[in-house]
């Protein structure tokens, strides 16, 4: 039984292993269409060229804050609240409060 079993598991083996390299299985890149879409894409413009990233600053020297109108103006309320929220728990640096 052990023999008929092995035999059965070679020969499903070896059957799947050749139709899993048999030519109907390849992709077809000669295809009409196939030719005309890789020449399409070939003459299509190339487009703007992105700007180089890295770690140069995008904000003002000394800050992290920007110049638009939206921070302008959260800076200037972080600049008044102690005088809008007299009785305001200060922050505690370093870690969460007890």
């Amino acid at each position: 039984m052990f023999k008929h079993i092995t035999a059965i598991t070679a020969a499903l083996l070896a059957a799947t292993s050749v139709f899993a390299q048999s030519a109907e299985n390849q992709v077809i890149t000669d295809s009409k269409p196939q030719v005309r879409a890789q020449a399409k894409v070939a003459a299509k413009s190339q487009g703007k060229v992105a700007a180089p990233s890295g770690d140069t600053v995008k904000t003002a020297e000394g800050g992290a804050i920007g110049a638009d109108k939206a921070a302008v103006a959260g800076e200037k309320r972080h600049q008044t609240r102690d005088t809008r929220k007299p009785n305001r728990r200060k922050p505690v640096p370093g870690g969460t409060p007890n």
